[in-house]
């Protein structure tokens, strides 16, 4: 059974091309403008464990999949029409247009022209050991800028991991793919969408960890993600997921949790890290939401990060080795000033020459 829109397809003015990725609610289409030829990420609900592509490419739900399948749908469209009027921030990805069509929902966001965190992570390490803290800080206010902002909103993205963050070519980071996103209180019923990795306790079902009542989704479930994948740049390695923290809490009373600098240590990474960055990973990585930095803004200040201040536009990060120096400074670069000395020293040395020649006349 093909699975994946055709290339070529048109539709909604815009023409579809390579698939850019498929995950268990959607599929993700390169695609153009037609008219302007501009370039596009396209993005399909398609819950491939309760959907089929039918004649004419159309989406229908299985029969015991109805139910889940249209909650999904009426989410999808919610979720991207909210995303599409939020403002313009740096490290946000931009939604442009979401609309019905083959009995499904597409929703079309800006193509970003980069790599994605996990693959620049490795490559960062393996050339040069480990992610520089420039870096890190960087990455780590460009999230932060784009969380308040849809934490403003009343948003949670819920699915936080370094494949939903693009580095864009001129280094920029970019929070992408909010398929999971869902409104502050309210379920979506696609509580499965997470990556256990880096997911916060309170996004594991219920039933499962024993924690009913009180505890909840919210900005702080997104900046214990945030955290996770700020431990692992820095220290090169996770913690435990939350959910194995959590049983081994209960039976024996002690989190397996490591601190980021032992975890650093440990590993023998060969960079250096403020304390005050690694002191606020450790408390967003806390277990149980009411030990965590609750907001954006919060996380923030005892981070040492300036929102208020535009994210320093960064160069794409060269993952080559840093040669080492041979100690030798480099050449001064001549400014106005330098050149006006150097021609008031000519002048003068020219009139000195002219004097001399001219008593030497005389006394000839």
């Amino acid at each position: 059974m093909t699975v994946h829109l055709p290339k070529g397809e048109t539709f909604a003015g815009y023409v579809l091309g390579d698939v850019l990725g498929q995950g268990g609610f959607g599929i993700t289409y390169q695609s153009r403008n037609r008219e302007t030829g501009e370039r596009f990420a396209i993005k399909e609900y398609f819950p491939a464990d309760y959907a089929d592509r039918g004649p004419k490419n159309a989406v229908t739900p299985t029969s015991e999949g109805q139910q889940l399948f249209h909650m999904g749908l009426e989410a999808f469209l919610q979720e991207a029409n909210l995303l599409r009027d939020l403002p313009q921030q740096r490290g946000l990805m931009r939604v442009r247009a979401a609309f019905r069509k083959h009995g499904t929902a597409y929703c079309v966001m800006e193509y970003i022209h980069g790599d994605p965190l996990d693959r620049m992570m490795t490559r960062m390490v393996e050339a040069r050991g480990a992610v520089p803290e420039d870096l890190v800080k960087t990455f780590l206010q460009s999230m932060l800028g784009a969380l308040d902002a849809v934490h403003k909103v009343g948003v949670v993205h819920r699915d936080m991991k370094p494949a939903n963050v693009m580095i864009r070519k001129d280094g920029q980071p970019i929070l992408i793919d909010f398929g999971a996103a869902r409104l502050m209180g309210k379920s979506s019923g696609l509580a499965s969408m997470f990556t256990r990795k880096y997911a916060a306790i309170e996004q594991f079902p219920p039933e499962k960890t024993g924690l009913a009542g009180g505890v909840h989704e919210g900005p702080w479930s997104d900046l214990f993600a945030l955290s996770v994948i700020l431990y692992e740049m820095v220290s090169q390695s996770l913690p435990p997921n939350a959910e194995e923290r959590w049983r081994d809490k209960r039976a024996t009373g002690r989190d397996p949790y490591v601190p980021v600098r032992q975890n650093l240590n440990r590993n023998r990474v060969q960079a250096q890290y403020d304390d005050v960055l690694l002191n606020a990973i450790d408390i967003g990585c806390k277990l149980l939401p009411r030990d965590r930095i609750r907001t954006a803004r919060d996380y923030a200040r005892i981070a040492g990060i300036d929102l208020s201040a535009p994210a320093e536009k960064t160069e794409k990060p060269d993952p080559r080795p840093v040669r080492k120096s041979d100690n030798r400074k480099p050449p001064r670069k001549r400014g106005r000033s330098a050149g006006r000395k150097a021609s008031v020293l000519v002048l003068v040395v020219i009139l000195v020459v002219a004097l001399v020649v001219i008593a030497y006349g005389t006394l000839m």
